[in-house]
């Protein structure tokens, strides 16, 4: 069994199982995230660790073997040299030479300090050619810069215990502890957020848009090349808004929306508009014990349209008196969202759309 009660820096880079979970591939989520709490001594390397791995499986170029090896044999050659070589002066006394290649303990030693250090480099090497092209930091703050170059989501933890699923081609940058009055993260890209509920706002600054919440999950899609920008609400409530001038903060009206579980907003960059709208996939919000089954004879249509409305948290608009005589037999239980309204739809002799994150739905020939 594994002592974690001892684990340093290197007994987490070699633990395959925290590497795994680092990456976002671990069936032990729960173990390692409560890990810190239950073992204090170990939270220090813990968090280098994780930084360390989260940094080192998003290098664009792996070294292979060969590398690594020539680079030890350069590295054990110049160390040899520098042992060797006669200093200034007086003859000194024999020397007896240990013959670094052929002594096993010190080439591991060579070759991990050499390995270390090229990941290292390789690693700031990355930071250093990243695109810049994030958000303003108007509060100028001292940010991390991650950017996921792989073709993995990779999964972040940000001091505050909030955790971020960082997309393919995206970029993050975010303060190594959070202080202030705020929680502010900036992104290039798209981003899983499931923000730790605390007294403190969170925002998620994008080009044009700020996202504002206190406890929930959401997912941010904001790629500098895309005209549109995107947020989806996953649970509990966001409010999406166009960033205050800083030359005026006096003036608390913020031009924005108010999102909840299974809404969207979009943001056309070209000509600054935010619209509400549904998420492409609806999912289902009601707790299981509660959940219809969607299974219907000769129900109204009423009774149908109110259970929907509870089962997946969206506002559904309908004229009670236009379908008061429509009743549906139906099995819905396998269907979408919307694949239940076409279904409904069609059957009552109607149609709907989505207006401001709502469905309405109207009578064809209705007065």
């Amino acid at each position: 069994m594994k002592q974690y009660e001892t684990y340093q820096f290197e007994d987490f880079i070699r633990d395959e199982d925290f590497r795994d979970w680092v990456q976002g591939h671990s069936s032990h989520e729960a173990f390692w995230l409560t890990f810190p709490e239950r073992f204090p001594e170990q939270r220090d390397a813990f968090r280098q660790a994780e930084l360390f791995v989260r940094a080192a499986s998003t290098r664009p170029d792996p070294l292979g073997e060969p590398e690594i090896r020539r680079e030890v044999e350069r590295f054990l050659e110049k160390a040899e040299a520098a042992f060797t070589q006669p200093a200034p002066g007086p003859p000194p006394a024999p020397v007896r030479r240990i013959g670094l290649l052929r002594h096993r303990a010190l080439w591991q030693a060579a070759a991990a300090a050499v390995v270390v250090g090229l990941t290292v480099w390789q690693i700031g090497k990355q930071a250093d050619s990243a695109p810049a092209s994030v958000p303003n930091n108007p509060a100028g703050e001292e940010l991390v810069r991650t950017t996921n170059s792989s073709q993995h989501s990779i999964r972040l933890v940000l001091s505050d215990g909030s955790t971020v699923v960082l997309q393919p081609k995206s970029q993050l940058q975010y303060p190594s502890r959070f202080t202030g009055n705020t929680r502010n993260v900036y992104l290039n890209g798209e981003a899983l957020f499931s923000v730790k509920r605390g007294t403190l706002p969170f925002r998620v600054h994008t080009e044009g848009m700020v996202t504002r919440v206190l406890g929930t999950r959401f997912v941010v899609r904001a790629f500098e090349a895309d005209p549109k920008a995107t947020v989806q609400v996953l649970s509990g409530k966001v409010s999406v808004y166009k960033p205050r001038p800083v030359s005026t903060p006096e003036n608390k009206e913020v031009n924005g929306l108010i999102l909840s579980v299974n809404q969207a907003a979009i943001y056309e960059k070209s000509v600054g508009n935010l619209t509400k709208t549904l998420v492409a996939t609806p999912a289902l919000v009601a707790p299981k014990v509660i959940r219809p089954r969607f299974d219907y004879t000769e129900e109204p249509l009423s009774v149908i349209l109110q259970e929907l409305e509870t089962a997946y948290a969206i506002p559904i608009q309908f004229d009670a008196q236009a379908f008061q005589a429509c009743r549906i037999t139906a099995s819905l239980t396998h269907e979408g969202l919307y694949e239940k309204l076409n279904i409904l739809c069609k059957a009552a002799s109607a149609s709907y759309e989505i207006t401001d994150g709502q469905i309405v739905i109207s009578r064809k020939g209705y007065k």
